[in-house]
């Protein structure tokens, strides 16, 4: 909220999203409580649709992209989406081959893993 109560919409959307930055250079194990297929508008006004992650013990959710997407059928052994809930992952900040800061999903192993609170 601004100094007059008011909400400021772009802030507070921006704030429900997981970025690479909010991992602070850890490597975190997170539990998926939910995953959504949602509908995205781009700039130009095109939609694209996206899955959309939400963990246990977390207020942020993450859009995956198609790395990330496949990265979690890849790690969970399932393309079903009804079987990732419930099931663990660790999320590592990393570099896209753009050079842009990612997310990059692994699974779950005990070196320097952080559970997520």
């Amino acid at each position: 909220m601004d100094g007059n109560g008011k909400v400021e919409y772009a802030s507070e959307v921006y704030n429900m999203w997981l970025k690479a930055e909010d991992l602070r250079g850890q490597v975190v194990k997170v539990t998926i409580a939910k995953v959504d297929l949602e509908v995205f508008r781009g700039r130009d006004g095109s939609e694209r649709p996206a899955l959309v992650l939400s963990f246990d013990k977390a207020r942020r959710r993450m859009i995956l992209n198609k790395t990330q997407a496949n990265a979690v059928c890849r790690v969970l052994q399932s393309e079903r989406l009804a079987d990732w809930p419930g099931k663990a992952v660790t999320l590592a900040p990393g570099a896209a081959p753009n050079g842009k800061a990612t997310i990059i999903i692994r699974e779950v192993s005990n070196a320097h893993v952080q559970d997520h609170e």
